[in-house]
């Protein structure tokens, strides 16, 4: 084999870079002027290109949201009634409810007496109708209303708590101290919905309780604009509940007025309310109690809980 020249034995790469060179030749190369692998002229332009393409990006969503706002009313809903998903029949809530911390709950338990527990329950119920007392006081998009004087347009009828009479009240802790306690039975919102009521005791369902029956046609016989009325019934949900619940009082009315409705989101509109108070509640039975109104165009569904509420209540 020949010999190779002498220039030949010794030409090799040079000194490699350690990562530190590399990493600040990456950052920047004084031999080409590129920071960060692009000349100042690069970076300019790319800059410049990111500007106008976020810039138009948030002017196209700003515009496209603009167009759906246009498409709202902020005051009546797009969907009602039969098109919305709340649908048209209405269903009961009560208050108190239990603590946020028991979520899934429906169950009231209290001892009552100078040293019972009651004070969460009398509290809740405070917080509850505190709005009524003081849109009462202030009178503010308010008008009294009766079975033959509906309310103004834009007003809404004021409900005055004191209807609710001298037992349920906060003076008197809504008669948990009592062992008496009071409960509060509200008929949810829907928008536009217009309760049809039944304009005589003919009309009534067979299912409806007996005792509301003839409540109604006393109603019927006695003053027949009192009819005007989504009527509400509350008893044990078992035969053995039914016997244990006792006498339960209805307060301001043994249902709500129809001419609260319809709701149409007038500002300070506070939905009507019936105090329900059991007087003969047995110490240390829990009876299930189950609530329903009744109008023409309302169902009542005990599984699906239409038109009805359902929550237990025990006296210790």
């Amino acid at each position: 084999m020949a010999d190779k020249k002498p220039d030949e034995q010794f030409v090799g790469s040079g000194p490699k870079e350690t990562k530190w060179q590399s990493f600040k030749g990456f950052v920047w190369n004084s031999e080409t002027s590129q920071f960060m692998g692009r000349t100042a002229g690069s970076w300019a332009k790319i800059t410049i290109f990111y500007v106008i393409f976020y810039t138009l990006l948030a002017g196209f969503f700003a515009g496209m949201l603009m167009i759906f706002y246009q498409t709202l009313d902020f005051k009546i809903p797009k969907w009602q009634n039969k098109d919305s998903l709340i649908g048209t029949n209405p269903g009961l809530g009560f208050r108190p409810m239990p603590p946020e911390a028991q979520v899934d709950s429906t169950l009231i338990q209290f001892k009552h007496g100078i040293k019972g527990d009651w004070q969460y329950w009398v509290h809740s119920l405070t917080e509850f109708l505190e709005p009524y007392e003081t849109l009462t006081s202030s009178g503010q998009e308010f008008t009294n209303c009766d079975f033959d004087k509906p309310p103004q347009e834009g007003k809404a009828c004021n409900f005055n708590v004191e209807l609710l009479g001298d037992h349920c009240t906060k003076e008197n802790n809504f008669g948990y101290e009592l062992g008496k306690p009071c409960v509060l039975i509200k008929l949810n919102k829907i928008f536009g919905w217009r309760p049809e009521v039944y304009n005589s005791s003919a009309e009534v369902p067979e299912d409806m309780p007996a005792d509301l029956k003839s409540y109604i046609k006393d109603i019927e016989t006695g003053n027949k604009t009192h009819m005007n009325m989504v009527w509400l019934s509350c008893e044990g949900e078992t035969a053995n509940d039914k016997e244990k619940i006792g006498t339960i009082t209805y307060t301001p009315f043994r249902g709500f007025p129809a001419y609260y409705y319809p709701y149409l989101n007038v500002p300070g509109y506070l939905t009507p309310v019936v105090a329900l108070q059991f007087g003969s509640l047995q110490n240390g039975q829990a009876v299930n109690v189950e609530c329903k109104a009744w109008a023409n165009n309302i169902s009542r569904d005990r599984q699906r809980r239409l038109g009805s509420v359902h929550f237990e209540i025990r006296m210790d």
